[in-house]
């Protein structure tokens, strides 16, 4: 299914020269809340998000590389492509043809998105209940509940929810912020990642049509998007890592005092090369779906979580009082690294289940 007319070839040139010329100048305004709608509607446009619709490990690869190249400037940005990605993902695994007739419009970002899932695979692990319980009704279930955090979101934005029925099935459904019965509020502030368009979701009775299910077996069909799911992230923590490098190169007066801290660009850089080595041998069997597998997966994502947060505090500490002052790049970089080891999967998450074994 085309999911974009532009060639994919040319992508990396066009989100090279969005990230460059449209997002770099707004990052701080996207740090202090701005929701960069009009960046992620143009990366997604010129293919950054429909690379992967096909499922092959060259498409994965590639987006994790336009979600790298968007976090080298901006981690927000590339969450909110992370979770657009997600969305397609979805949609693209789903065997049921009403879920897919949205895919082309979310590939080419004429509709945005979000993930819906990080309690569904928390819940899945054990470490919290589901949140969201549906019942049969007609053509279709009536769903109610809670998702305290769902990222990339406004009005008329999509997101995936799973919910569970009395007998125990788990259904998986796409739901539109904002119609009715699917309310959103921003209850929270965060100390970073606040221009995400992230918001509590309630659903009060909220009907999903049987024309907007993505998976009536939840429970068969996220083994087969999880690999895939955590991999798209890597985009996420590789560019920061990279931005926090080349932070560091930037910095001339302050490398030539720092050249003898454990961890410098270079390290920096080479770790974020092998990383991305293991990001594409990864792609290539992201469609396993057996427990050992996953734990693979995680193991990669654990890494790079890691890389992102000593790189982060490796600009921190070459910054030394200069980066600690308020909006300093390198205190922003420090905030942002955070969060890669806390989204859904968590560092906490990981190390959980990898305790836990095959």
């Amino acid at each position: 299914m085309a999911a974009t007319a532009l060639p994919l070839r040319d992508t990396p040139r066009i989100v090279a020269d969005i990230v460059r010329e449209d997002l770099r100048p707004q990052v701080g305004a996207i740090d202090a809340g701005a929701y960069p709608e009009a960046v992620l509607r143009a990366l997604a446009a010129a293919g950054a998000c429909a690379h992967h619709v096909d499922g092959g490990p060259e498409g994965i690869l590639a987006a994790v590389d336009a979600m790298a190249e968007a976090g080298e400037a901006c981690l927000s940005t590339a969450f909110c492509l992370w979770c657009q990605d997600a969305l397609v993902w979805y949609l693209a695994r789903s065997d049921e043809p009403g879920a897919r007739r949205h895919l082309a419009a979310a590939a080419s970002g004429e509709h945005l998105g979000g993930t819906g899932l990080s309690n569904p695979m928390k819940a899945l692990s054990g470490i919290e209940p589901l949140a969201l319980q549906g019942v049969r009704e007609g053509a279709g279930y009536r769903v109610r509940g809670r998702l305290p955090w769902v990222s990339n979101l406004g009005p008329g934005h999509r997101f995936a929810g799973i919910f569970s029925l009395p007998e125990g099935r788990r259904v998986m459904g796409l739901f539109v912020a904002g119609e009715a019965g699917v309310s959103i509020a921003a209850n929270a502030r965060f100390v970073a990642l606040e221009g995400t368009g992230t918001y509590t979701v309630m659903m009060r009775d909220a009907y999903l049509p049987d024309a907007e299910v993505i998976a009536h077996d939840a429970g068969a069909f996220v083994p087969r998007i999880r690999n895939g799911f955590v991999l798209l992230q890597a985009g996420m923590g590789l560019g920061l890592a990279r931005g926090a490098a080349a932070l560091m190169r930037s910095d001339a007066a302050g490398r030539g005092k720092a050249q003898f801290l454990p961890l410098g660009p270079e390290g920096i850089e080479a770790r974020a090369a092998a990383l991305r080595e293991r990001v594409a041998a990864a792609a290539r069997a992201h469609a396993a779906t057996d427990r050992a597998a996953f734990l693979e997966t995680l193991r990669l994502r654990l890494d790079v979580s890691f890389l992102a947060l000593e790189a982060a505090q490796a600009a921190m500490l070459q910054f030394g009082a200069r980066g600690y002052l308020e909006g300093s790049e390198a205190f922003r970089r420090l905030r942002e690294a955070q969060f890669v080891a806390i989204v859904t999967p968590s560092v906490k998450h990981i190390t959980t289940e990898l305790a836990r074994g095959a």
